[in-house]
């Protein structure tokens, strides 16, 4: 406790705490009661949490392993290859309300929605393996859009929240934001071993259907695993802070005898009736307000007015780095395909270590910088290093090296990766604590955000690829110009708020 107060004082902070807000999922500071703990280790099963850690890692990547062979499966479906934004943003689309239902789902079950999920998941792999030999461009994208219904990041974070006790949430928190980031990573990577090409029967197995079938296998065997050994929590009924602290009761009691005290000890006894009545429904009102105070927010548009200017901003800076992240990672196998003739295990080589960089990079940041600098501070700084990576990235000679690309492909995804750490560290510590439970969360907000700006960065790919693949790389990294220096702009603008 003493450890706690200091680090907080001091503005201290370590990995896995900074890791641990990453995942925008609420953390109790004060010590649980006797009870408290005891009804929250009831709800707390280890295989449980497992399996929402599998589920969140197995989902990132199913949402990656495509990204190398996307172009390659839209030219043998007769598209064009920038038709790949289309293929990858699919699954995006289809997140934007997967989110929003299974954050309402897990209110009255969490293992339903995992097992929905898992079947969703299955079927979505096995239409994008079978749109090959059924020659189907729109049967491939809606393998995709089912994928995307079967995301359950936000049961996955809703149970982090409601059913792992406080004393070892963080650490749950940061198994979160870890089992995301190695599937971010093993997704390209296992892309590029899937290098092979045979028939059985009639169904081919080849380096843009692999990914499906394994991915296939792997939710049937998850699905399994989750039926066998899941078990879902106790939901007892929540207990209000005016039955667990009679103090209340008590301050109400004594107040009412010193007022009483001070009366005349002759009076009206009518009066006093009625003075007794309304001050009976003053405490009542403020009972109400104190408890309306504490309640979730019911829709996105409560949500929504519970934002702040500086939360506002910090969304805004959310959506553009995810946007800015998405451009580089969906469009690079149609990029260096065409400026250096990359095979499809080059560019997995290539994302997979773009994606092991996530885990070092919070590492250095959480343990180091955030200690040296105001989240604030790094906030803007992360962004100029970010603007500056986008503005070497685009080509304006008549020739593209590849050291260019490789180094302004790194210097964008870390300082994106920075800045998502410290931005979402930050929006933790902010953000209304009304927006840390229910089902319009913190967490889907965020969601949400970054989600959209998935979307409408692969459908800028696709439009762009309209104009040819010579101009798609400029006319692709021209909005991310412009939305970064807009962030820049508002986070000075609300500078002196964002602590």
């Amino acid at each position: 406790m003493i450890n706690s107060s200091v680090d907080k004082l001091t503005r201290s902070t370590n990995f896995l705490r900074f890791l641990g807000q990453h995942a925008l999922i609420a953390h109790e500071e004060s010590p649980s009661t006797a009870g408290e703990e005891e009804i929250e280790d009831q709800k707390y099963h280890f295989i449980s949490l497992m399996l929402n850690l599998v589920n969140t890692f197995l989902y990132m990547v199913n949402t990656y392993i495509i990204v190398p062979t996307a172009d390659d499966y839209s030219v043998s479906l007769g598209a064009a290859s920038t038709v790949c934004g289309v293929v990858i943003g699919s699954m995006a689309v289809a997140q934007i309300f997967s989110s929003v239902y299974f954050s309402a789902w897990s209110n009255k079950s969490y293992f339903r929605p995992l097992v929905f999920s898992s079947i969703v998941l299955f079927l979505g792999n096995v239409c994008y393996a079978m749109a090959y030999d059924m020659n189907s461009l729109t049967v491939l994208i809606i393998g995709r859009l089912l994928c995307g219904f079967g995301s359950a990041r936000a049961v996955n974070r809703r149970y982090i929240s409601d059913c792992v006790p406080a004393r070892i949430r963080m650490q749950a928190s940061a198994g979160f934001v870890s089992a995301s980031a190695l599937g971010m990573a093993c997704g390209p990577a296992l892309a590029g071993l899937l290098q092979w090409r045979f028939k059985i029967y009639m169904v081919t197995f080849s380096q843009s259907t692999l990914p499906g079938w394994l991915m296939a296998v792997a939710w049937l065997l998850y699905l399994v695993w989750l039926c066998i050994s899941f078990k879902e929590p106790n939901r007892a009924d929540e207990v209000y802070d005016t039955q667990q602290n009679p103090a209340s009761g008590q301050r109400v009691d004594i107040e009412q005898v010193e007022n009483g005290l001070a009366q005349p000890l002759l009076g009206n006894s009518e009066t006093k009736q009625n003075e007794e009545d309304d001050d009976d429904d003053e405490e009542d009102d403020s009972e109400e307000c104190a408890q309306d105070s504490r309640k979730p927010a019911t829709s996105i548009g409560s949500a929504y007015r519970l934002l702040t200017p500086s939360v506002k901003v910090q969304l805004l800076i959310y959506f553009m780095l995810k946007y800015a992240m998405e451009i580089l990672l969906s469009e690079s196998s149609v990029i260096t395909s065409h400026y250096f003739k990359w095979n499809t295990s080059a560019v997995a080589i290539f994302l997979a270590i773009l994606g092991l960089t996530v885990l070092p990079i919070n590492a250095v940041v959480g343990t180091y910088i955030s200690n040296m600098f105001e989240d604030r501070q790094l906030l803007m700084a992360s962004q100029i290093m970010l603007l500056v990576g986008i503005i070497f990235s685009f080509k304006v000679t008549s020739t593209y090296s590849v050291v260019q690309y490789v180094i302004s492909a790194l210097i964008t995804f870390v300082s994106a990766e920075v800045l998502e750490g410290v931005n979402l560290s930050l929006l933790s510590s902010v953000m209304s604590s009304r927006l840390s439970r229910g089902t319009y969360n913190g967490g889907l907000l965020s969601t949400e955000a970054g989600t959209l700006a998935r979307v409408v960065a692969d459908c800028t790919i696709t439009a762009a690829g309209y104009l040819g693949i010579g101009s798609l790389l400029n006319v692709t990294l021209l909005p991310s110009l412009v939305i970064c220096a807009a962030s820049i702009a508002c986070t000075f603008l609300t500078y002196n708020s964002l602590f």
